[in-house]
């Protein structure tokens, strides 16, 4: 009993530390384990992804968390396209947890578990016929979704992988041997549709283990001694040298041989995307006997960074919280070629090249990152982070308590947790939507505009007030509070709960928030107090004293910290979104759901719906 209390303990502390975390309205223990394990397992997605994953407490059919991910990042039926997202190069994993604060591995919670992934993929069950005997809209929402990406997949002839997670707070870490047969069961039926599906079982240990490891330290054994790479007055530093291949896998596996993703950062979806002839080749190589002794001849091995970098040995080099940069497509085929052998065995003459570079400044690290991948696809988020004004971001809204994560999971990893953990992704679909008025494309098209250097400095310039970004995070902040708060009242009819319960729903209503405070935004005109309807872009490089938000920001601070005043102008955007759609649906004679994929709805339906309120009713806001 003596670890739950220790468990417990440490639970209260991330609660209390992480605010947004303690206030939301669902089971603690289940919101805790998410946040616990989410570097690690979810690829450190945003805190509202994190929520959307929770199925609450009744009616969730033994799952009580669900995420879907594609190519390592997670998706959601307003944010993807299945037919032009899914092709034959993608990798789709389903990660199902059941979280139980219980002293054991209960039989019956995992039966009710297996039950519930069984009707997930029984196909002729209707949602219908799920809904008539118990589960919630969460559940039967995500499992429409799972249905319709897993069926592509068959199409596609791509990859759907299943994981299933076991959380308690048992003492022990064995469990029944029902549970084993439960297990079974589901393999057999799983393996029907030809699903991997692989289990993990976590007691209370295992979670203690993973609040305590804030940092991580591994140790790498060289066959032979490496050559060590040092200068006088350089702060970067390192070894250099050959790792056999089954010693390199026995240190990016764990204890359930599963692949560590957080090694590799967000390197991990890049791979994901490379031409699957290459990767087989690279697999066909490694598991020769006679090819692979040439392995490290053919490929350019791995990069690992490390804050600290220790010999203990002659031969090994213990590194602390490593990061390997570069050659993950490298490790990923190992990986596959190791999984491929029964005995998880590579050749063993397959010998891998490794640098080990200490680099514990972290503008020096996004420095090495971008030399070594240069010519790789990682440069459309990683590289930019080491931007001056993406640095000059970070220390700006960290005045405010607001972490951006221009590097992924940096804060994350210090265990913060919570909406105002930001990172470059979700900055830059809050700014499209503030700046350029164009939430359906923030959210559909991240990537582009970051990749697109036009799209890019209009919103990241280097003569920007930088109090735009604080105005874009506090807007997103607080309207993320009162929607979530809409969504528990109950007060709201099916379909407006539907739209603002989307991710798209929240940017369409910063969207509108933005035009609604600027315009209620008093200035100086002409040496007279006035305000006028905002309702265009934001021109971020114009100069302060000329610019229209700068020249407003002041008073718009003021209303947004005015609850009062908050709240009306978060109520008038909601009707304002809401009276846009309803035009949208009698013109196009379309469903609402499909604004989210309506690239000129802002344009056409949006921007004339704010316009026409300001005109009515700009003297009484």
């Amino acid at each position: 009993m003596s670890l739950r209390i220790l468990l417990d303990d440490k639970i209260d502390r991330l609660l209390k530390n992480n605010p947004d975390l303690n206030d939301l309205n669902k089971n603690k223990f289940e919101k805790a384990v998410a946040a616990i394990v989410n570097v690690r397992h979810l690829h450190g997605i945003e805190f509202d992804n994190l929520v959307k994953g929770m199925m609450g407490d009744g009616g969730d059919e033994g799952i009580d968390l669900c995420y879907l991910f594609l190519n390592g990042k997670p998706i959601y039926d307003d944010t993807i396209d299945i037919d032009k997202d899914i092709n034959s190069q993608s990798k789709i994993v389903l990660k199902l947890f059941q979280v139980k604060k219980e002293d054991s591995f209960s039989t019956d919670g995992f039966r009710k578990f297996v039950e519930g992934i069984e009707e997930i993929f029984t196909l002729d069950l209707s949602l219908d016929k799920l809904k008539r005997i118990g589960a919630n809209k969460e559940l039967l929402n995500q499992i429409d979704l799972i249905r319709q990406v897993f069926r592509k997949t068959r199409l596609e002839s791509s990859d759907f992988l299943v994981e299933c997670y076991f959380a308690t707070a048992s003492i022990v870490d064995d469990y029944s041997e029902k549970i084993k047969h439960l297990q079974t069961k589901l393999e057999e039926f799983l393996s029907m549709y030809q699903i991997p599906i692989t289990f993990y079982y976590w007691n209370a240990q295992y979670l203690l283990n993973f609040t305590d490891n804030k940092e991580e330290k591994i140790e790498f054994e060289f066959e032979g001694q490496p050559l060590m790479v040092s200068e006088k007055d350089v702060l970067t530093s390192g070894y250099v040298g050959f790792i056999n291949g089954n010693t390199l896998m026995s240190i990016l596996v764990d204890e359930n041989r599963r692949f560590k993703d957080e090694l590799t950062d967000g390197n991990i979806r890049f791979f994901l995307g490379e031409d699957k002839v290459i990767n087989a080749s690279i697999i066909e190589t490694a598991l020769s006997e006679e090819r692979s002794k040439n392995f490290w001849a053919m490929n350019n091995g791995i990069t690992v960074i490390g804050e600290e970098i220790t010999p203990t040995t002659k031969e090994s080099i213990l590194v602390k919280n490593p990061q390997i940069v570069n050659g993950c497509q490298t490790v990923h085929c190992l990986y596959n070629a190791y999984k491929k052998n029964s005995n998880y065995q590579l050749p063993k003459q397959l010998k891998v090249f490794v640098k080990l570079i200490k680099a514990n400044n972290s503008d020096i690290n996004s420095e090495i990152i971008s030399a070594t991948n240069s010519q790789n696809p990682v440069k459309s988020i990683s590289l930019k982070a080491n931007e001056s004004i993406q640095r000059n971001i970070e220390k700006h809204l960290f005045k405010y308590d607001i972490y951006y994560e221009r590097r992924e999971n940096y804060y994350k990893r210090q265990g913060k947790s919570g909406l105002r953990v930001i990172s470059l992704e979700r900055l830059t679909q809050i700014m499209h939507s503030v700046i350029n008025k164009e939430p359906i494309t923030a959210i559909n098209d991240t990537a582009t505009i970051i990749d697109s250097e036009n799209k890019y400095t209009t919103l990241f310039h280097e003569k920007v007030d930088y109090d735009i970004y604080r105005f874009g995070c506090e807007l997103y902040l607080k309207s993320w509070s009162l929607k979530n708060s809409d969504i528990r009242s109950g007060n709201l009819e099916d379909k407006e709960r539907d739209i603002i319960s989307k991710g798209g729903g929240g940017f369409l209503l910063i969207a509108v928030l933005s035009s609604l405070i600027l315009s209620d935004a008093e200035f100086s005109k002409g040496g007279e107090t006035t305000k006028e309807k905002f309702i265009t872009t934001i021109d971020i490089s114009i100069p302060q004293r000329k610019n229209d938000f700068s020249i407003r920001k002041d008073i718009a601070f003021v209303i947004i910290d005015n609850d009062t005043e908050f709240i009306r102008h978060y109520n008038n955007a909601k009707s304002i979104l809401f009276q846009a759609i309803e035009n949208y649906e009698h013109s196009t004679n379309r469903n609402y759901t499909k604004i989210f994929k309506a690239r000129t709805f802002e344009k056409d339906y949006l921007i004339p719906a704010i316009k026409n309120f300001l005109t009515c009713n700009l003297a009484e806001l």
